[in-house]
């Protein structure tokens, strides 16, 4: 279903913090096809203070209120994991789109639960996967496409946020707010891009395992995991908040029939009557210009699909639940200390 909505797309966002404040509104009030109506936070200084920023007309304490006084076509939910159920839900109730930042929720449940009131009401869901809309994997997902590089057997990742500069959000600490801990901040991502850029292949085996680095948290802030599907793809990830090295790390390799790609370095080689040709296209390589140009992307692509100009929604609820899934069954073996052999039937 695509809604082909007249423009410009009216939008109401809830959420004051970081990720709006950096990402979602720049890209929001400077899209040419799309209106910011209003603004809500629980903390209204807050959210007066972000209007006047940003030149937000109208500011509200409570999303119910503000969806009972504007007319709106979609709703931005860039609040803690804890809310992303009941807001959506209510937004959905309104007849209304909904982009939620990531992750969807705090499991699989929740996420089905919007998936079946979304349904109902005939309405779309983005979920904000932004690594999807990088420029690199954009590239190495064109090359997977045209078959230049065969198919994905394998990927290695690793995600290390140093000690030394661990500064988080405290309600990301908190699980009944988060959900969780590193797994639902960065592992999520590595995960749904591999998966993704594999055809999105069905789990088959999940072994995982996990622990504090950081003596007060809460929750797991180092995580181990190694997945299997049934297309004998294999996916592996070290992830960490809170690792004893100087600097933040990350690396990832995809290995393919036909050669390989690095990200962090970017480069892809291909095998060609045994030998390897280097065909890594230009990208970006400034990492702040790498950020800006994928969340501008990843907004655009929501409202150009609302409007009807792209047909496909590349980064649906669909997924994100069956990510979510995947995340739900990894912390099973976790808890466990057991592998998971999810049903084939």
């Amino acid at each position: 279903m695509t809604p082909e909505l007249k423009p410009p797309v009216r939008i109401g966002v809830v959420g004051c913090g970081g990720v709006a404040q950096i990402v979602h509104l720049p890209n929001l009030i400077n899209h040419e096809h799309a209106s910011v109506e209003a603004l809500c936070d629980i903390d209204t200084r807050k959210a007066a203070i972000v209007a006047n920023r940003f030149g937000i007309k109208n500011i509200y304490g409570d999303i119910e209120e503000m969806l009972n006084h504007h007319k709106l076509d979609a709703v931005f939910i860039l609040t803690p994991t804890n809310m992303h159920l009941p807001m959506s839900l209510m937004a959905l109730r309104h007849k209304l789109h909904v982009f939620i930042e990531k992750p969807v929720t705090r499991n699989a449940r929740e996420a089905h639960r919007i998936l079946e009131t979304a349904k109902k009401n005939n309405c779309v869901v983005m979920v904000g996967m932004h690594s999807r809309f990088r420029d690199d994997i954009i590239h190495l997902n064109q090359l997977l496409e045209e078959d230049q590089l065969g198919d994905i057997f394998m990927i290695k990742s690793d995600w290390f946020q140093a000690h030394a500069q661990f500064i988080k959000q405290p309600w990301l600490s908190n699980k009944n707010i988060s959900g969780g801990g590193v797994l639902l901040d960065l592992g999520i991502q590595l995960l749904d891009t591999s998966w993704w850029l594999a055809k999105k292949p069905r789990l088959k085996t999940v072994k995982a395992i996990a622990k504090r680095m950081n003596p007060n948290s809460s929750v797991e802030d180092f995580c181990h995991f190694v997945l299997t599907f049934t297309n004998d793809l294999i996916v592996s990830c070290h992830i960490s908040w809170s690792f004893p090295i100087p600097s933040d790390r990350f690396h990832a390799e995809i290995y393919t029939t036909n050669g390989y790609c690095t990200l962090n370095p970017f480069r892809i080689e291909r095998m060609h009557r045994g030998k390897f040709n280097d065909i890594t296209p230009k990208v970006p390589q400034n990492g702040a210009t790498l950020f800006q140009n994928t969340y501008r992307r990843e907004v655009d692509h929501f409202i150009q699909y609302l409007i009807g100009e792209t047909d496909t929604l590349d980064s649906p609820l669909e997924d994100a639940c069956l990510v979510m899934e995947m995340i739900d069954a990894i912390y099973e073996s976790i808890a466990t200390g057991n592998e998971i052999h999810l049903p084939l039937d």
